[in-house]
C-alpha cells in the first residue's frame, strides 16, 4: 500500500450571474458558465483509491447546486470569484474534504484559485 498521500481531483460546472457593487463594468447583473475544479489529498486505501471520484463529485456537486440558475448576490455579498471560490473550499472543508485546491472560472482566461 502506498504510503504517500495523493490527489485527485474534478470537474463541475454551474450557471449563475452576479454583479460587482461598485464595479464599473461588473456592476451590471451578468451570467457565467463557471467551471469548478476541485482536488483533495489522502492516503490510497485498500481498495486503491483515495476516495471514488463518484462520491466526490456528488459532495462537490451539492455544494455547488446551490449556486446553479440563481442570483449570487442573494448568497455571497460580493459574489467575486475569489469570494465564490472561498465559499466553496469552506463548505467542503466542513464536510471532512481533506480539500487542497479549489479554483473558479468565470471563463477560460479569468479564475480564481485557493490551495492549502
Amino acid at each position: 500500500m502506498m504510503e504517500e498521500e495523493m490527489i485527485i481531483g474534478i470537474s463541475t460546472s454551474f450557471s449563475a450571474a452576479h454583479s460587482i457593487p461598485g464595479h464599473k463594468k461588473c456592476g451590471k447583473v451578468h451570467g457565467h458558465n463557471f467551471k469548478v475544479e476541485v482536488e483533495i489529498s489522502g492516503k490510497v486505501k485498500e481498495n486503491g483509491m483515495v476516495m471514488d471520484f463518484f462520491d466526490l463529485k456528488r459532495i462537490v456537486n451539492e455544494v455547488v447546486a446551490k449556486f446553479d440558475h440563481t442570483l449570487l448576490n442573494e448568497q455571497i455579498e460580493i459574489p467575486t470569484s475569489e469570494n465564490i471560490c472561498l465559499r466553496i473550499f469552506s463548505e467542503l472543508a466542513e464536510k471532512g474534504l481533506n480539500v487542497r485546491r479549489v479554483r473558479v472560472a468565470e471563463n477560460e482566461d479569468k479564475w480564481a484559485e485557493i490551495r492549502r
